[in-house]
């Protein structure tokens, strides 16, 4: 009897062209894994500077850590997700962007699974060997023990969902570390994916006015339709205007809370300007090496500023993430934030990466079934 096989897109290092290949799905499972068939995988950033070389990365892997998957089999104690509602074959699961040992110190003592001694995440590993399937760009993923998964509403829709095990959920973590209080001013620097994530959040979560910062138009005119109350193009005037407009807009005092999701480090000294007296800053995107910033210890000092770093996310901010789409799905337009679709074919994908490295797309679509 020949073995259940499925088909994987592998990345086999910078400047080679992405290939398929046929692996043969996982037997028994362990007791706390699930395997799950792609419904739909969406393309982050990440994905794409990891194909292009910006950072090291194992190889052959499959590439993605973004999609929605419908349940094939359970190991023998997978019986609920994280929120306790019982799974079944046929559920439609998301999960998060990694796996932890839970008993470690970081897992244990300091809330930080995702810095867990032991992490695997899933689109960043050695992909052939068993159980192959560890990423989203192929017909299915092995959920390995330690993985958080959550059973999706009906009401929220593939294309909403996917991204929320990446960027929405790594936003959430941030909110919940620096702080959104009732009636906060919050600049966002950065209109991307992460950016328009946190404007929908922080006015979900009370924030009173929200301004964001970019230079492309067409992402601030987006921003707009998910709370942005004002936006400023950083692109046609110098930093002290953007510092001058922010203080402008707070009676002169500057904002409560200051987002960087930009990705480019050298905003973040403008940032530091736009900052009231006892203001928070969170820095979530300039994340690669040598992303390097200037500041003066006495303006941080003497103006007793809070700064917050936080990469990834714990299993809770899913969760977070998830609940406060739900919520404000008819508010903001988060379905079209995914797309176009491509196939899950090697073309399909590289296709599906270069239109994001063009900026044609914000999250492009890979589908098996196109």
């Amino acid at each position: 009897m020949s073995k259940a096989m499925g088909t994987a897109i592998l990345f086999l290092g910078v400047g080679k062209p992405l290939a398929a290949r046929e692996y043969p799905l996982p037997g028994e499972l362990e007791p706390e894994a699930i395997l799950v068939k792609t419904r739909m995988a969406t393309v982050c950033g990440s994905d794409m500077h990891s194909w292009r070389g910006r950072r090291p990365f194992p190889t052959p892997a499959v590439l993605g850590h973004e999609g929605v998957g419908s349940i094939v089999r359970l190991g023998k104690r997978a019986i609920q997700d994280s929120t306790g509602q019982a799974l079944a074959p046929g559920d439609r699961v998301t999960w998060t962007i990694m796996a932890a040992c839970g008993r470690c110190v970081f897992c244990r003592d300091h809330d930080l699974p995702q810095k867990c001694l032991t992490l695997f995440k899933y689109g960043h590993s050695i992909s052939d060997v068993p159980p192959y399937f560890v990423g989203t760009f192929g017909e299915y993923v092995y959920l390995k023990p330690g993985t958080a998964v959550f059973k999706l509403p009906d009401a929220m829709p593939d294309e909403t969902a996917s991204p929320l095990m990446c960027a929405a959920a790594t936003v959430a973590g941030g909110l919940d570390r620096a702080g959104v209080n009732t009636g906060d001013t919050v600049v966002i620097q950065g209109a991307g994916m992460l950016g328009l994530y946190a404007t929908a959040f922080a006015k979900g979560l009370g924030a009173s006015q929200i301004i964001v910062v970019d230079v492309l138009e067409a992402r601030l005119e987006m921003a707009k339709r998910f709370g942005a109350d004002l936006v400023l193009n950083a692109g046609k005037v110098d930093s002290s205007e953007l510092a001058r407009a922010v203080r402008e807009h707070t009676g002169g005092l500057g904002a409560d809370l200051v987002i960087e999701v930009a990705g480019f480090a050298p905003v973040i000294e403008v940032g530091v300007k736009m900052l009231r007296v006892g203001g928070r800053y969170l820095l979530q995107g300039a994340i690669y090496p040598d992303d390097r910033f200037t500041l003066e210890s006495h303006e941080i000092i003497t103006r007793c500023l809070s700064f917050f770093g936080l990469h990834n996310y714990a299993p809770k901010h899913l969760g977070m993430a998830i609940d406060l789409v739900l919520r404000t799905q008819a508010q903001h337009p988060y379905q079209q934030l995914a797309g176009p679709r491509f196939p899950l074919t090697a073309e399909g994908v590289t296709e599906a990466l270069l239109a994001l490295e063009q900026k044609k797309a914000i999250r492009p679509i890979v589908v098996p079934d196109l």
